[in-house]
Order: structure tokens, then C-alpha cells, then sequence
């Protein structure tokens, strides 16, 4: 059985029989398609040319190294090395550690990934959206969008150090809950206590999961899965009542009777004068009316809570009282404590009126108190605003972003005065100008379904335009006008470049605008169910060359050597100027499978 029949089989089963334990799960480790599988899933990425503690990458990829992973999987003489860890900076000044781990480490993880993948996304809940296929940031907000209209209070849940306080012995009782494989288990016990390279001096990890390691956010959320589970069961105890358990106001109703009598007396009236004082008065009642609740919220009858997680940022949207979001607050507190032994922070656990908003995924979420009325397409006027959910990008995001690339000479000036960026001045034209399109897409694609999105974004792309224009200037020697004249086409401006083909072509400084995107897919709603169709994808064209046993160099097609993959990090870098280049530029791939021979040969330049 090949590897998308046995994960597709994994994931049937969990679907359809939820607690059901999965055994003999390290026999999957023995098959050379998985191997496969989980080379192709990896190669593409960049990451895939950086080499670990061992110096090991992609490249000299082949089934003979399948083969001897195979073997020390077989006797359980397989033992991952430390992964290198490296430090990546944080929006708050600070570094977040991320571990490098060897490459053959790599794929056993991905195998590691492909077949928990299989096993608990079926059995995940459907508020969770961090690391998980068809999911996101922007269906996590999508979803909270849809499913908190009219919420009284936000809770806004962080947890401390999360990736670095992860309790081993607890990850595994839970493993242990679903998977009855002791060499499985024992195998994710090594990837646990691997450790880590710092300086070239080994540390022990004893608890956590090292960021970086691909079978970190799988493990992340099976861990987080319990809390997940037993806050479905608190919701089913804290939910009061049904929306019917709303009245209509008093109040309104009163003065809709009032304006219904007005209207009756408006049509018998017999003088003007009479009528007219009526109009006033119905324009009075109907203005006072608009202006009150149609519902009175009746807190003793009527009680909710919703949540939506990503990793370990989680906000509760609860409709109650402030002192049921103080016992709700301390509930969780409690269960991650004693049940996970992990701490909420206190800093970022906060608890707000949804009026004011809370903070969630960089973006400022506000149910909205707005009685206005819309008239939809058949006429009917309706309070379509009053207790929507909306999202904005934070006033500080543009001016944080300003400063992290130093683009103005004094952010608390009244005038900016725009700075070129001196690491990248000489560069290529098409790359500065390729780049400040790319951070500036980039901020846009994240905030594009805030409401401000428009108008904050037209003001840093002001800034991002004449940073791009003054680093040009400065490559030049010359002034931002005549740049700017230089490369003006029509309204906007850009660089003319040769595509393959010959043809002349610009690339614009970014002028496609930035409209508000509603829903993050194609589809109205975000998955809720794992997609099943990846599983039957066609193996790709690499595993065909891999299984092929011929060297695409040479010719050579003997199966008594071994063939290897030549892997590149980037096409771009290629010059062209040896055959095996040649040939890569023009299949547009960053694969050659080629015998040992050649292999060495294109190592050695020759």
C-alpha cells in the first residue's frame, strides 16, 4: 500500500470512529513511498538548503540513503541530532529561538507529521485554525467575524512561553490516548529530547518542542486539542437559554404603538393643520424609536460563550455579565494549570467590552453598536450593522512598520522626510523595486479584511513610493525627480526589463490599490473538515525521476548505481555557463537526479 492509500485509510478510520487507538504505526516507517512523499513535500521549500548541526541539506538525496534510514528504523538504532539553533527577532525587541534540525531528521519528521496529520485532524475541534490544512489567520478572523455578532465581552487569552513549556510526559499521555505503538512513541520521545546546539555546546530540552521542528505544530495542537475538548464541554454548561429568551423592549414597544396610532389618526384627519402637527410627531416618535434597542438582553435567561484559537492565541467571546467573564478567566487559568501545567499570561490575558474591542491576531476586533437602518434588495429596511463584528488594522502598525526599515529620518516630525534603504542600494533596479512591492503587498494581504485596511495602506505606500524612489536616486546619484521622470509611464511609474521571450516589459511600483477583502477563500466559510483530496494527488514528477534509476546528465541508466538529487536553494542564482546549469534554467527546476559520478563532478566545478 502506497503512502496516500495508508494516510487516506488513517484518516477515514479517525473520522468515522473518533476513539478509535491506532496500533503497528511505525510499520509506515519501513515503506519507501513515505520517504518519498515527505522528500517531495520538503525540497521546494527554502529551507531545504540549510543545513543543520551535521551539514547535512537536500542535496545527495537518494533511495540508497531511504534504504539506510530504513535500517536504523528497523533495529531502533535511529537517533536524531541537535538541532542547530539559531535566533530570530521578535516585534517586541526580543529573539525567538528557532532549531535547524539535520535533514534526514527532516523527513522522518515529515513522515512523523504526515501520519499524525492523518490521524487527529479529523478529531481536532472546528474553532482551532493554527497549523492546520485550508486553515489561517484570516479564517480564524472569518470565523470569529461570523460567529460572534452581538457579543457583550471579549477574553483575550495568551499563553506564556507556550512552545517553550510543553510538558513532555503530559504530550505523551496523550499520544498514548490515541496511538498504542510503543516504538512510535518512543521514536517521538527522541525527537523530544533531541536537545539543541547553542555555540557549538549541547543543551538538554526537557521540555517543550523545539520551534522549527516539523513535527513541533502538529504536537502543539494535540496538546492544546485537550483544552480544546474540555472547553467544549464548559460551554455546554455555561450556555443559557435560546435566543428566544430575548424580549422585545418595553420601551419600543411603546413607541412603535405610539407612531402605529399617530399613523391611524394622520389618515382620519380632516385639516391640514392637524396633519401636519402629526407628521412631526411621527417624525419624533420614529427618530426616538431608531434609537433603542429592539431587544432587552435578559442576563439571568440568556448566556454564551465562543471561542476561536490559532496556536496559542485564543479569544472567548462571552454574552453575560463582566463577573461571568472573571469566573470564566479563572476557569481556564485553572485547567491550564492543573491539567497542562501551563501559564496564561498575565500581561496579555485581558478581558474588554466588545465596544472598546480586544486584540487578536495583530488586528483590533469591535462588535459594533450602530442602530442605523439599511434597505436590502427587496426594499425591507433592517439594523443590519448593529452587532456585527468588525476588524481593524491598529493606528500604530504603519508607524511600527516605518520604523522597522528606518524609512523616515524622524517618525515624530510633523514633515517626514523619506530615507533610502542603504542595504539593498546596490542592488539590481528590478530587485529594489521588487522588494519594496513585496513588504508592501505582504502588510496588505495580512490586514486586507480591516476595515482601514484602504486608508492606512495609501499612507505607507506614500512613504514605501518615495523610500523606493530616494534608494534609487542614491544608486544613481541623482535626485528622486529626475528618477521619477526617468521611469514614468502614463500615471505611474516602473522598471522596463526582458522577459525570456525578448519582449519588453515593466514592473510597477505597486499600483493595484488595496480594496477590502470580506472572506480570506474562494469559499464563503472556512474548512471545517480535513481535506480529504491531497492524499490521492499523483506522485509528482520528481518521485517518478527518483524511481527511474537514470542519471538526467549523463544518460546512464545502470541499476547498480546509485542516483542522487542535485538540489539548489534559488533558479536565479544559476549563470548558465556549465551544462548541468544549462539544463536546470531551462526545465525551470531545482532538481537534477544524477549518478554519483556526475554528482561529484558538479561539486568540484568541473
Amino acid at each position: 500500500m502506497n503512502s496516500s492509500e495508508t494516510l487516506y485509510l488513517l484518516t477515514k478510520i479517525s473520522s468515522e470512529k473518533p476513539d478509535y487507538v491506532f496500533e503497528r504505526v511505525y510499520r509506515h516507517f519501513y515503506n519507501v513511498d513515505f520517504y518519498l512523499r515527505a522528500f517531495d513535500n520538503l525540497y521546494a521549500n527554502n529551507g531545504s538548503g540549510t543545513a543543520g548541526a551535521d551539514g547535512e541539506t537536500a542535496d545527495k538525496f537518494s533511495l540508497a540513503k531511504i534504504q539506510k534510514l530504513i535500517e536504523v528504523m528497523k533495529d531502533e538504532s535511529y537517533q536524531p541530532i541537535p538541532v542547530r539553533r539559531v535566533y530570530i527577532p521578535k516585534k517586541n525587541g526580543q529573539k525567538r529561538p528557532l532549531g535547524i534540525p539535520g535533514f534526514s531528521d527532516r523527513v522522518i519528521q515529515e513522515i512523523c507529521r504526515m501520519i499524525l496529520d492523518a490521524i487527529y485532524e479529523p478529531t481536532f475541534e472546528s474553532f482551532s485554525h493554527g497549523f492546520r490544512p485550508n486553515r489561517s489567520c484570516h479564517t480564524a478572523l472569518h470565523e470569529a467575524k461570523m460567529e460572534f455578532k452581538g457579543a457583550t465581552w471579549f477574553i483575550e487569552g495568551d499563553i506564556k512561553g507556550y512552545f517553550d513549556n510543553i510538558s513532555h510526559h503530559k504530550l505523551i499521555a496523550l499520544l498514548e490516548k490515541k496511538i498504542n505503538d510503543a516504538k512510535f512513541i518512543r521514536l517521538i520521545w527522541k525527537f523530544l529530547r533531541a536537545g539543541y546546539l547553542e555555540d557549538w555546546k549541547h543543551y538538554g530540552t526537557y521540555s517543550g518542542t523545539p520551534q522549527g521542528g516539523i513535527v513541533s505544530p502538529v504536537l502543539a495542537n494535540i496538546y492544546l486539542d485537550h483544552f480544546d475538548k474540555w472547553f467544549n464541554s464548559y460551554k455546554q454548561k455555561f450556555d443559557l437559554g435560546t435566543p428566544r429568551s430575548k424580549k422585545i423592549s418595553p420601551l419600543y414597544k411603546t413607541l412603535d404603538m405610539r407612531i402605529v396610532r399617530a399613523k391611524r389618526k394622520h389618515d382620519a384627519a380632516s385639516d391640514s393643520g392637524t396633519a401636519d402637527s402629526l407628521i412631526e410627531f411621527i417624525k419624533e416618535q420614529t427618530e426616538q424609536r431608531n434609537s433603542v434597542p429592539y431587544y432587552t438582553f435578559q442576563e439571568a435567561k440568556f448566556a454564551r460563550i465562543k471561542c476561536i484559537r490559532y496556536a496559542d492565541d485564543f479569544i472567548v467571546a462571552v454574552w453575560g455579565s463582566k463577573e461571568q467573564c472573571e469566573k470564566i478567566k479563572q476557569d481556564i487559568k485553572g485547567f491550564m494549570h492543573e491539567e497542562l501545567e501551563i501559564e496564561l499570561s498575565q500581561e496579555k490575558t485581558l478581558i474588554s467590552h466588545t465596544e472598546n474591542g480586544a486584540k487578536f491576531l495583530g488586528h483590533i476586533m469591535r462588535v459594533k453598536n450602530d442602530w442605523n437602518f439599511r434597505t436590502d434588495k427587496n426594499g425591507v429596511r433592517k439594523r443590519s450593522y448593529n452587532g456585527c463584528v468588525e476588524l481593524y488594522m491598529p493606528d500604530d502598525t504603519v508607524r511600527s512598520f516605518i520604523t522597522k526599515y528606518k524609512m523616515v529620518k524622524d517618525i515624530n516630525a510633523k514633515q517626514w522626510r523619506m530615507l533610502q534603504d542603504p542595504t539593498i542600494v546596490n542592488h539590481p533596479e528590478l530587485e529594489i523595486v521588487a522588494l519594496y512591492n513585496a513588504r508592501l503587498r505582504g502588510l496588505y494581504n495580512f490586514y486586507k479584511m480591516a476595515v482601514n485596511v484602504n486608508r492606512y495602506m495609501w499612507q505607507l505606500r506614500y512613504v514605501m513610493e518615495y523610500s523606493c524612489l530616494a534608494t534609487l536616486a542614491n544608486k544613481h546619484k541623482t535626485s528622486i525627480a529626475k528618477i521619477k521622470q526617468k521611469y514614468s509611464v502614463d500615471k505611474h511609474w516602473g522598471i522596463p526589463y526582458e522577459d525570456k521571450k525578448g519582449q519588453t516589459k515593466i514592473l510597477y511600483f505597486y499600483k493595484d490599490g488595496f480594496k477590502r477583502t470580506k472572506t480570506p477563500l474562494s469559499r464563503t466559510d472556512p474548512d471545517v473538515h480535513p481535506n480529504l483530496l491531497p492524499f490521492f494527488n499523483n506522485p509528482t514528477s520528481l518521485v517518478d525521476r527518483m524511481k527511474a534509476g537514470r542519471c538526467e546528465l549523463c544518460g546512464t541508466d545502470d541499476p547498480s548505481l546509485n542516483y542522487e538529487v542535485h538540489h539548489i536553494n534559488k533558479l536565479k542564482n544559476l549563470k548558465g555557463k556549465e551544462r548541468w546549469e544549462t539544463m536546470m534554467i531551462e526545465k525551470n527546476r531545482k532538481t537534477l537526479i544524477v549518478c554519483a559520478a556526475c554528482h561529484d563532478k558538479i561539486h568540484r566545478g568541473e
